[in-house]
């Protein structure tokens, strides 16, 4: 008895395994022949089922057989290679002031803009039809649109705040005449205010003592800082440069995409549905026919 059961055993496994290789054959026939005719949507579909049933056919969450499906992990940058010509292609329209580098095999830059001195703007996930945007750079963009509500700029308050350093700094070197004059007079208040010091020193001349001293410690430390005035505004003038050229680019990027969307929301939204606006896009091309040959 004990003989039989060993033998039913057995055979359910022999079942579980052969039921286990026909669906990674038939997977990876599937993923064979959309290849083949560049059947980019089918692509997608096989490499995340559950998305594509949610986002793309609306139906119920299907679940992803990881045991099959990550049977082409090791293939992930050469299809994101494959991928990418029809993606970028689209790209190209809907997002015009995008650029991108493919600096590996299947990795892609982001550039923002054509024109000089433009950012790096992140990366372009090709295989999850999204954009992984470089968060500091992204912010800045952000917050550019909503300085702009203010009539402002994104670096005006740093601008200003500098100017206004210059502007003192520039005073303290053009009263260096002015502040030795006001030094020497005080220098001969403290001699005379020390000439009724002595051991019974009332605390009023002692205080006005102080004050004197205090008001020489501060000239001379206006002095000091002035000695080094104009170097520091030098670097100033080119820290304001720099932050100038920064505003240019923003509002460049701004305007395109205003341009684009029309607004910053819109472009948003447009960037949650990237993948459902791509992959519909796709939907009525032929099978095995490449954005290139429509």
């Amino acid at each position: 008895m004990a003989s039989v059961e060993q033998t039913n055993g057995a055979l359910d496994i022999s079942q579980a395994i052969n039921k286990q290789i026909a669906a990674k054959i038939k997977y990876l026939q599937e993923l064979e022949t959309a290849v083949e005719h560049h059947d980019d949507c089918k692509v997608y579909q096989l490499l995340d089922n559950q998305r594509y049933a949610a986002e793309i056919e609306h139906r119920e969450q299907q679940p992803n057989e990881q045991g099959v499906m990550n049977l082409v992990d090791d293939l992930a940058d050469q299809l994101s290679n494959f991928l990418s010509a029809n993606l970028i292609q689209y790209l190209g329209k809907a997002y015009p002031f995008f650029y991108y580098e493919e600096y590996q095999t299947g990795h892609y830059r982001i550039y923002f803009g054509n024109w000089w001195d433009r950012r790096r703007f992140g990366e372009l996930d090709v295989l999850n039809i999204r954009f992984a945007f470089d968060q500091e750079e992204y912010q800045k963009l952000a917050r550019t649109f909503e300085l702009s509500k203010q009539n402002k700029r994104y670096n005006s308050d740093r601008i200003e705040q500098i100017s206004s350093e210059n502007d003192r700094l520039q005073k303290l070197i053009d009263s260096r005449l002015e502040r030795e004059q006001k030094r020497a007079a005080l220098q001969e208040q403290l001699k005379d205010a020390s000439s009724r010091s002595g051991l019974f020193e009332s605390n009023k001349n002692r205080e006005a003592r102080q004050v004197i001293v205090e008001q020489i410690s501060k000239l001379e430390d206006e002095e000091q800082e002035s000695r080094t005035a104009a170097d520091t505004i030098k670097e100033n003038e080119r820290v304001v440069l720099d932050l100038s050229k920064e505003n240019t680019i923003l509002s460049y990027e701004q305007k395109s995409i205003i341009d684009t969307f029309g607004t910053f929301e819109d472009f948003e939204l447009a960037n949650r549905n990237l993948y459902a606006s791509y992959l519909n896009s796709l939907g009525g091309k032929k099978a095995g026919v490449s954005a290139d040959e429509q």
